[in-house]
């Protein structure tokens, strides 16, 4: 039964189908003959009391073929795509914090950014594994990465331990290398009587043979918002052009981890005491 736009608006991502058909605004952009692995269309982040049947109501249409991914994305009455090759593409992020949810694509290009509700995170999820089976080119993981031969399972808070069963239930694949809880750090640059510590998100430090991966928990992505956050971001090894481990300028004892990508630069905090991390970080450095 094929249902009206206005009347099957919520917060929730929908596959284009006879059911949920594109939205009009992006019919005379998507070619609906092509054979997509997915089609997905994104809805506004408005509360559905305030939708009316005049409005464009989505802000992305998101397909996936054979070759890459094509992106249309709504700019008031126009749309703007972007084309991005699995050759091409670096890393994604999935990142959420209650009901606000980001995938992120990276690319030479620059990133991507789409915004959606969790409710339909499961949804998001599945087009993250698509993009993760095809982008690459084949390139294995180096040799000679020391994770921290102490670091067990059970030594993780309950949050980053929850996200990696989750990735193992879905049948990834990876070798636990080195784990770094949440934190907090003085910043150097606020010259104030009331220095306040900032907070670090907790990482784990994954590999498989095609992807370095990063589970992070507990870093609000602004300020003001709630502390729990969590996020997933895959980097495959043909992407990553290098790491580099230094003491960050603006926080008194921490180091920073920059992960090099094609367009962007990824980073986590680590504590200098934490030999396990640094160990690991400085083993995936000198084999970059």
């Amino acid at each position: 039964m094929r249902i009206s736009e206005y009347d099957a608006f919520g917060p929730w991502v929908y596959d284009v189908d006879g059911e949920h058909p594109l939205p009009p605004l992006f019919v005379p952009f998507v070619d609906m003959s092509k054979s997509w692995r997915m089609l997905l269309k994104i809805p506004r982040d408005i509360e559905r009391r305030r939708a009316t049947p005049d409005m464009d109501l989505y802000d992305f249409v998101v397909g996936a073929d054979d070759a890459g991914v094509q992106i249309w994305s709504r700019r008031e009455k126009a749309v703007e795509s972007t084309r991005i090759a699995y050759r091409d593409i670096t890393g994604i992020r999935l990142y959420q914090r209650l009901l606000h949810g980001v995938c992120t694509l990276y690319s030479a290009g620059g990133p991507v950014i789409l915004t959606y509700n969790t409710v339909s995170a499961d949804v998001m999820r599945r087009f993250g594994d698509l993009v993760r089976a095809e982008y690459g080119g084949g390139v294995s993981a180096a040799a000679g990465l020391r994770g921290d031969p102490d670091l067990r399972e059970r030594d993780l808070d309950i949050w980053l331990y929850n996200q990696m069963r989750d990735l193992r239930d879905r049948g990834v694949c990876f070798t636990l290398d080195a784990y770094q809880p949440c934190w907090s750090d003085t910043r150097t640059d606020r010259h104030l009587p009331w220095k306040r510590k900032e907070e670090f998100a907790g990482t784990l430090y994954l590999h498989n043979e095609r992807e370095v991966l990063l589970l992070r928990s507990g870093k609000p992505e602004k300020k003001g918002e709630q502390t729990y956050s969590a996020e997933f971001t895959a980097i495959p090894w043909s992407a990553l052009g290098g790491v580099l481990l230094e003491s960050s300028q603006l926080h008194e004892g921490a180091l920073l981890a920059s992960f090099r990508l094609p367009g962007a630069e990824l980073r986590t905090e680590v504590h200098p005491e934490n030999r396990g991390a640094v160990c690991f970080l400085e083993s995936l450095a000198a084999v970059i």
